[in-house]
């Protein structure tokens, strides 16, 4: 595993881990989730830099942490 500064900015597999977003019977990672999340909710907006790859820094994955709070 390679181990990233804090502040580097983060893919969606590695926030859909941060937030343990699991899929219980499969046991894989839910990233769907957060792209819904991404339409419903205005606020979540990641850097999308070349080959349209969603990056997230610590503002944006701690709005997704309030969000599954509250949801």
């Amino acid at each position: 595993m390679i181990i990233k500064n804090k502040d580097a900015y983060k893919t969606i597999k590695e926030v859909a881990e941060l937030l343990n977003l699991i899929n219980p019977k499969t046991g894989k990672v839910s990233t769907h989730t957060i792209r819904f999340w991404e339409n419903e909710f205005k606020q979540i907006k990641p850097k999308i830099f070349a080959g349209k790859r969603r990056y997230y820094d610590n503002k944006t994955i701690k709005v997704l942490k309030n969000i599954k709070f509250l949801l």
